[in-house]
């Protein structure tokens, strides 16, 4: 069994983590149990993803069209990378590599996928050695009625800051910083600050996340999981 195999089977197994394996134009060769929870709001069942394209499986254009863009630039220059986003709401992290094609095998990508929230994990993983793409796209689930704006207070109320701090950093009044936070629990149905921050943190929001293009997160009656 190869390196590449080795490392394959052994994270299929790791609780939390979500494994999948691509080829170049992002058919779904293999995917575990994990990795339907992490990507699907409502999960499908195995076989009915395995074979389909990521169009095929209602998942954005743009955001599909990212991913194959960097299995691709995986396949020419064998780099391995880790793709960071958010995806329904969640920050997540996704290691990706060849998987070997030895002895003329067509190319496949492996894509391990953690959500890890704002923290010390995440901090590691921004920090690591290995070339970290931040994604051009995000999908805010239930943060997506909120404006730009919104979406820059939430992120530093995340980060802990006073509503005086985000005022300064804004150059925006109190009185107004305190009008979005109200408007944010409005908007989400949270009753404190804590509770803004736990969502903050869990979708490891920044101020240049509010810029990133939105995408839908995938809707069941989206997808064309009809077996051909």
């Amino acid at each position: 069994m190869s390196e590449s195999e080795t490392i394959f089977k052994v994270l299929s197994q790791e609780p939390g983590t979500g494994v999948a394996v691509l080829d170049r134009d992002g058919v779904v060769l293999y995917i575990n149990e994990t990795s339907l929870r992490i990507f699907f709001a409502d999960p499908p069942q195995i076989e009915e993803v395995i074979g389909k394209d990521l169009d095929q499986l209602g998942f954005p254009k743009q955001w599909a069209d990212e991913r194959i863009r960097l299995i691709r630039e995986i396949e020419e220059t064998g780099k391995e990378m880790i793709l960071r986003t958010i995806w329904q709401g969640k920050q997540q992290f996704s290691w990706m590599r060849s998987l070997g094609n030895e002895d003329g095998e067509p190319f496949r990508a492996l894509v391990v996928t953690r959500r890890v929230g704002a923290g010390g994990e995440a901090g590691l993983l921004l920090d690591s050695e290995m070339s970290v793409v931040e994604s051009e796209v995000a999908g805010l689930g239930e943060l997506c009625v909120l404006t730009k704006r919104e979406l820059e207070v939430l992120a530093l109320i995340g980060q802990g800051l006073t509503a005086k701090e985000i005022a300064e950093l804004m150059h925006r009044s109190v009185k107004t910083v305190e009008n979005h936070r109200i408007s944010l629990g409005a908007k989400l149905q949270k009753s404190n600050k804590v509770e803004l921050a736990l969502m903050a943190r869990e979708a490891g929001l920044t101020i240049e996340d509010s810029a990133r293009q939105r995408v839908r997160r995938v809707r069941e009656h989206d997808m064309n999981l009809d077996n051909d």
